[in-house]
């Protein structure tokens, strides 16, 4: 997995799959929220999953933090497995 940033938008190549991948998205969004960014963009073009951990950090960070995730899907199992977990509307998730 790898992640590029650039400005209040991080799009995230490969999969994500283990401890270390949560924590340089972590890492990441943390950076983002403390340079005062209210919204961001998550872009998984390749990732077919989340793990438990990132989708429970992104909770954290809307509720807690008060900022806003916009994840965009490619991966239509991503999509089925946010959509099984109600999380379409919370993630605020689109399909690109």
């Amino acid at each position: 997995m790898e992640i590029q940033r650039q400005g209040s938008e991080i799009v995230i190549t490969g999969n994500i799959k283990n401890t270390s991948d949560y924590q340089s998205i972590k890492d990441n969004v943390n950076a983002l929220v403390q340079s005062g960014a209210k919204s961001i963009i998550v872009k998984t073009p390749e990732s077919f999953s989340m793990t438990s951990s990132v989708i429970g950090f992104f909770i954290k960070v809307i509720f807690q933090d008060k900022v806003s995730i916009h994840v965009y899907v490619k991966d239509d199992r991503l999509y089925s497995l946010l959509e099984d977990l109600n999380l379409i509307e919370t993630f605020k998730v689109k399909k690109y």
